[in-house]
């Protein structure tokens, strides 16, 4: 049984090495992450059915298998039953896989990773799976260009941004709280490449959420003495200074209009589209128009984009009644998190605020990253627990 867990367990590692990228690698015609994640989900199939058991937080599973089935549910009722002509539309078939692919993956994580060590692992694969889509973002980047923002095939400049983000408060983890120096020394390694990465993107969602993960080394500066904190004005100067060298400033003025766009714009007409979904949504308010109905609702608007919200996407498809559920489970995923302690809970805290704040500029809610991360917090949670209750059960034992 041993043997086949420390298998699942590379499947589950090649997972979160693979998520960053998701479709950028294929055998087969399947991607890097459903090969992982199938090999994983058959393994754990067969350590249940050896006696390993099934493991889960009751409350937080509940939560999402209501919502998946609920989003599977209103595929009956899709207003999109077949693919729709256009070639950023995602069919309602497709939608219906990829809901069930995170059901997978929520389940899988709690499974296989059963310590911290495991935990931290996980957090390596994924910085090293993000250096990864790193590379492939600035490997024909050239510095002194005019381009405005970075962009590659099959990635959303944007979207590539959030994926970096998320694992920053993750690599500044592998800095502060490891002991092993190639973790440290990965973490190091990473901080900076993923920030010039989301800068060139030019994207705003981005800069934002770059921020808060880097707001992740707060409690380290505030502990460190006046020399620390020196130090760290000094860095941050030098990269302001180097940021100013080597990024358009076409980029940079782009990345600084983000409080005027707010104030005074349209969000590159994102309000126009939440406007429009509203007017929709008021039609069928509880139910929504079905799975994978966006696109044909909001184009009799003449408008051919997506959401670009999450919780638009949501309400406007399931209703109220899926919008409710997804954020029980949000809502979850911070509890958990919040019974943390020390510089673990700051950490997990801004990785879901760059979650939940990435998703109110894009459409992200059937990405398995996305889950991965609400499972992570709760994993964390949960592991700790577990620990505790072995080290409970011993201390009786050793009494008796």
């Amino acid at each position: 049984m041993n043997s086949i867990h420390s298998v699942a367990i590379f499947f589950i590692m090649l997972l979160a090495f693979a998520l960053p990228t998701d479709g950028a690698v294929e055998i087969a015609g399947m991607s890097l992450v459903k090969i992982a994640g199938l090999m994983g989900f058959g393994l754990m199939a067969v350590l249940i059915m050896m006696g390993a058991g099934l493991h889960a937080v009751p409350a937080f599973h509940s939560a999402v298998l209501l919502y998946v089935a609920w989003v599977v549910l209103s595929y009956t009722w899709s207003e999109m039953p077949v693919p729709y002509e256009t070639s950023q539309a995602v069919s309602s078939e497709q939608a219906l896989k990829s809901n069930l692919y995170i059901l997978m993956i929520s389940l899988l994580l709690f499974q296989l990773v059963n310590t911290q060590g495991d935990m931290q692992k996980l957090y390596a694969a994924l910085v090293l799976g993000s250096f990864w889509l790193i590379y492939l973002m600035v490997k024909d980047y050239q510095i002194g260009g005019n381009t405005v923002r970075q962009e590659i095939k099959q990635f959303d400049a944007n979207e590539v941004s959030v994926k970096l983000a998320m694992v920053l408060p993750l690599a500044i983890y592998l800095v502060t709280q490891t002991k092993q120096w190639w973790w440290r020394l990965l973490g190091v390694a990473y901080i900076p490449a993923a920030a010039f990465t989301i800068l060139i993107t030019g994207s705003r969602t981005g800069s934002v959420v770059m921020v808060l993960g880097l707001a992740g080394f707060l409690p380290t500066i505030l502990r460190s003495g006046l020399m620390g904190k020196a130090a760290s004005i000094l860095v941050v100067v030098v990269a302001l200074i180097g940021i100013a060298n080597v990024i358009p400033a076409k980029t940079i003025e782009r990345i600084f209009s983000t409080g005027k766009e707010i104030s005074s714009g349209t969000l590159n007409e994102r309000s126009v589209i939440w406007a429009n979904a509203y007017e929709e949504w008021e039609e069928s308010p509880i139910y929504g128009h079905g799975l994978g109905s966006f696109r044909r609702i909001i184009n009799s608007y003449n408008i051919d984009y997506t959401a670009h919200n999450s919780f638009v996407a949501i309400t406007a498809e399931q209703g109220i009644i899926g919008a409710v559920l997804y954020g029980t489970v949000i809502i979850f995923a911070f509890v958990s998190v919040w019974r943390l302690s020390g510089d673990e809970r700051w950490l997990l805290l801004l990785m879901l605020l760059i979650m939940v704040i990435g998703q109110m500029s894009l459409t992200l809610q059937d990405r398995m990253y996305i889950w991965f991360s609400y499972s992570l917090a709760v994993l964390n949670l949960y592991i700790k627990n577990k620990l505790e209750n072995t080290k409970d059960i011993n201390r009786v034992s050793i009494k008796v």
